[in-house]
This record gives structure tokens, C-alpha cells and sequence, in this order.
């Protein structure tokens, strides 16, 4: 099952997740009063309806549970990609200044989920007490 999604296809889930919009696909106002293209978001309630995601009945605008999930789907691959960039800069970070080890080997931990957020800011400060190691 595909669950891939368009950038505005993620921008009209992820309001979804929060409530049901009012819809009729004669007035696409409230659409467009949270910032989502009056163009695009027709198509993309088309399709993502056509997919199972969303339901337009009653005057509203929901999301299904494949659309939840697509939505949470396209959310993880996101936050991934971010925490592989913040790991990418924080080698980088410390091939440029090299004093930095300690701090970039802090930062890359809690990136990758190994430590905590105090643990890791007790390392970087160099506090001797239960220095992980």
C-alpha cells in the first residue's frame, strides 16, 4: 500500500489531524483561511479522496485512518532527515573546530536517541558526576 504523499497533500493532512474542516467543493474559503493554494487543495482532496485518506461528507472535510497514517508516515521520514542533517552539521561542526569534540559528541547522542537531554548537557559542561562515557 502506497502512502506517499505531495508536500500540500502533507500541509492539508497535518491540519486535518487537528479537526475537521468545513468543506463543499463549491467553497474551498475555509481552506484557504489556513493558508493551503484554493487550486491545489482541490486536487489534492480529489486525489487523497480517491485514496482513502480523507472524507468530504456532510459539509466536512475528515481524515480517515489511512490518512492518519500517511500523515504520520510522512511526519517520521521528515523528522528522520532532520536528525540525519543535524548529525551530518555536527560532524562537520567538529572537523571545523576541532576544541569542539566533546560538545559535537553531546549533540550527536541525544540526535541519535543514545542519551538524553541531561546527560548529554552534563557531558558537554564537563560536570565529573556521572560523566557517561
Amino acid at each position: 500500500m502506497d502512502l506517499s504523499i505531495s508536500a500540500s497533500e502533507a500541509r492539508l493532512l497535518r491540519h486535518l489531524t487537528l479537526a475537521d474542516i468545513p468543506y463543499t467543493l463549491h467553497d474551498v474559503a475555509p481552506l484557504a483561511s489556513r493558508g493551503l493554494d484554493e487550486e491545489q487543495v482541490q486536487e489534492d482532496v480529489l486525489s487523497l479522496t480517491w485514496r482513502g485518506m480523507v472524507a468530504a461528507d456532510g459539509g466536512s472535510l475528515s481524515i480517515t485512518p489511512l490518512g492518519a497514517a500517511a500523515h504520520y508516515a510522512s511526519e517520521v521520514e521528515e523528522l528522520s532527515a532532520r536528525l540525519v542533517d543535524v548529525c551530518t552539521l555536527t560532524d562537520e561542526l567538529e572537523r571545523l573546530a576541532p576544541s569542539l569534540t566533546h560538545e559535537a559528541h553531546a549533540i550527536r547522542q541525544v540526535a541519535q536517541g543514545t542519551w538524553p537531554l541531561e546527560q548529554a548537557t552534563q557531558y558537554a559542561s564537563g560536570k565529573p558526576s556521572d560523566r557517561p562515557e
